[in-house]
């Protein structure tokens, strides 16, 4: 036994040491694991289950990666908060599968008993970090995928300029650029044209720090949409305009209640991420029975039947999209 967990421990330092001087290549290998996902849909008896296995997992399997890889950066530290973080973002990773698993174990009763848990537990995390450990704008998921090309470029960077003095770098809250006087060009050679700062994904985590009323405000409407929705749903009906017009109005106000010009370039980032969302209101219903489906089948048929080979392509799609809008409309992630 001792010797088989030995064996298992070396393999995983090759697989770390191969992982962290290929970054690239392991998002490559994710990138495969996470299309195979899509061709697997419809094709079996319970493939709707097999593909958020294969989804869930690739997506878990890119996060372990993004530790590892993460793991050769430097300055990287402990802050708080960083355990919630990550309970929240595996939860998302694997929120849909439950409630895959929930549908074939209970019937819709514990789909919707399942759904609900979930994003109460969401809730309370969410709150958790911005009340307790004072994230000022929470993303989805909180710990976003590393940019492997990045880390490369900051690596390279790195290593070349050891020894050397840095030639600006970025202010913590407005994200401003500045050239640091050591790293001033000659008088004659100066330009206008603000300097490159050094690529440490500083910019892919939101600040800690307090929040304005206002602006808590925003936050709580943002973080709260999610069980206004469910609960709306459970006194008008799935099929009543009511929850759509109450998310859709709370996700509008938190966003109109944030002063754009006061926030970080990380958190304007956030805003510009939950304004290019309200486009998944188009496929929740009832929006999604009433407008949009209707319109997404006959785009769909049409390409099938004048483009050609563009058949075998759109026809599972027909088939597949109210399965899959029946899955993801209720996720909010």
């Amino acid at each position: 036994m001792a010797s088989k967990m030995q064996d298992c421990y070396q393999w995983f330092l090759q697989y770390k040491k191969w992982v962290m001087n290929n970054p690239q290549g392991a998002s490559e290998m994710e990138s495969v694991v996470k299309w195979g996902s899509y061709f697997l849909a419809g094709r079996f008896k319970n493939s709707t289950l097999l593909c958020e296995i294969v989804y869930s997992g690739s997506r878990l399997f890119e996060m372990f990666n993004d530790f590892l890889v993460r793991g050769t950066l430097p300055k990287l530290t402990s802050k708080q908060g960083d355990k919630l973080k990550v309970f929240l973002t595996i939860l998302e990773y694997v929120e849909v599968l439950v409630e895959v698993a929930a549908v074939q174990l209970w019937g819709e009763m514990g789909r919707w008993a399942v759904v609900a848990i979930i994003q109460l537990t969401k809730c309370i995390g969410r709150f958790l970090l911005v009340l307790k450990y004072k994230t000022s704008l929470v993303s989805s998921p909180p710990i976003k995928p590393l940019d492997r090309r990045a880390v490369i470029q900051t690596r390279q960077q790195m290593y070349s300029n050891q020894g050397s003095t840095p030639e600006s770098f970025r202010l913590p809250h407005s994200g401003r650029i500045m050239r640091t006087l050591a790293g001033a060009p000659p008088t004659h050679q100066r330009t206008f044209i603000p300097p490159q700062p050094p690529n440490n994904n500083e910019n892919e985590t939101v600040a800690q720090r307090m929040l304005s009323p206002k602006q808590l405000t925003a936050e709580a409407l943002h973080i709260l949409r999610p069980i206004g929705h469910l609960t709306s749903m459970y006194l008008f009906g799935k099929q009543s305009w009511a929850p759509w017009v109450l998310a859709l109005g709370m996700d509008i106000t938190s966003l109109n209640l944030y002063n754009e010009p006061m926030l970080s370039a990380a958190e304007r980032s956030e805003l510009a991420r939950r304004r290019i969302s309200l486009l998944y209101y188009l496929v929740r219903s009832p929006a999604f029975h009433t407008v949009t489906h209707r319109r997404i089948k006959y785009f769909l048929t049409t390409v099938g039947n004048r483009v050609p080979l563009a058949r075998t392509v759109c026809q599972p799609l027909l088939e597949y999209i109210p399965e899959w809008q029946k899955i993801y409309a209720y996720t909010w992630s």
